[in-house]
């Protein structure tokens, strides 16, 4: 059995440690808006799917033969949560974070995993839209200057 290039196991895990990022910061969108709105529920739908990723990440690390990097035990924000329209502009820059990373993976990986990471990008963008973000037209990638 042949060993995977090291840049697919590096993207993968820095895809990882961004859904890890990403399960803390919809923890605490989740957190402070009405539990009943549709704000709430777009974080309890945001957080399963990137719980479902990392879950998904963690395995395909091992599969590569290494050890899945671990989450931190909290991580810095970029500004205070206290409501659904600071929660949002949270979540768009989870999806941001996160496209690029998606991005990253679809250019180091080939075959299955980069079907399964160009489907994520195509995800965070559409993610990243429904909390408001403007759209893109190369979601993930960052701009030329």
């Amino acid at each position: 059995m042949s060993t995977p290039a090291q840049p697919v196991v590096e993207a993968a895990q820095r895809v990882l440690a961004t859904e890890h990022e990403a399960l803390y910061a919809y923890g605490v969108a989740g957190g402070v808006v009405d539990p009943a709105s549709a704000e709430a529920a777009r974080a309890r739908d945001s957080y399963d799917i990137h719980r479902t990723r990392r879950d998904r990440l963690e395995d395909t690390v091992r599969r590569l033969g290494a050890e899945p990097v671990a989450a931190a035990p909290g991580y810095s924000l970029p500004a205070p949560v206290a409501g659904a329209a600071s929660s949002a502009r949270l979540a768009v820059r989870v999806e941001d974070r996160c496209g690029a990373s998606y991005a990253e993976l679809v250019a180091s990986s080939a075959g299955p995993l980069r079907r399964v990471a160009i489907g994520w990008l195509s995800d965070a963008a559409t993610r990243g839209l429904a909390w408001g973000a403007r759209p893109t037209a190369f979601p993930g990638l960052a701009p030329r200057r």
